[in-house]
């Protein structure tokens, strides 16, 4: 039930440059760059994907076939939770790499397990308060990505502050002994994740039924 409307939003309803956003983890090899970024792009994919639908009625003409409006939500949801996983994984190789041969970054935070696993959380919060905010009318995308984007860059910036402050340096280190200290960070990341797609789910279902298309 769930892959017709996977490959639906891949193939026919993707914006063109979600297919250039998926590879942006790879900036985690630029030398001194604010590498929550990638984040950031993280979640501007998703929301040009939901103008785009707008634009071709999309949503609309998905709206008609048998699933109804679940099925728009479903596919939704799936694909931007999808997407979003598929470019963290890219972006690991790239973050090993850097890791090999670069230890420090000036710029911000390294890519650490700190890194992933508050970039999680961020994209969690994002992705709930944005899917539900535009499944409440199914149109309006402005107000829904501004507040879930405010919410989720005051996290990415609690992250970039997290190692200037006295003590905490270690959430900062690409050291073994240190990321297994961090590893909470990421552990606490994905389980807010794997959460944030059930209740965002549910609930833009929920929000959704109520809208007159």
């Amino acid at each position: 039930m769930t892959l017709p409307f996977l490959r639906k939003e891949y193939l026919l309803a993707a914006h063109p440059t979600t297919w250039f956003f998926i590879w942006l983890g790879a900036l985690v090899l630029v030398p001194a760059y604010p590498y929550s970024v990638v984040f950031f792009f993280a979640m501007l994919a998703p929301s040009l994907d939901l103008v785009y639908a707008k634009q071709t009625n999309d949503i609309l003409y998905t709206a008609l076939l048998p699933a109804g409006k679940a099925g728009v939500v479903l596919g939704k949801v799936l694909y931007t939770f999808t997407f979003q996983t598929a470019m963290l994984l890219l972006t690991i190789p790239w973050a090993l790499l850097r890791t090999l041969y670069i230890q420090t970054n000036h710029a911000g935070i390294n890519a650490n397990m700190t890194y992933f696993g508050l970039g999680l959380l961020a994209l969690a919060v994002f992705d709930y308060l944005f899917l539900t905010g535009f499944f409440k009318t199914g149109t309006k995308i402005g107000w829904p990505y501004f507040w879930s984007t405010l919410a989720a860059l005051t996290l990415l910036g609690v992250m970039e502050t997290l190692p200037h402050l006295p003590g905490l340096s270690w959430v900062n280190s690409v050291q073994p002994a240190a990321l297994l200290h961090q590893l909470p960070f990421l552990v606490v990341g994905l389980i807010a994740f794997i959460i944030s797609f059930f209740w965002t789910l549910r609930i833009s279902i929920r929000n959704f039924k109520r809208v007159d298309l």
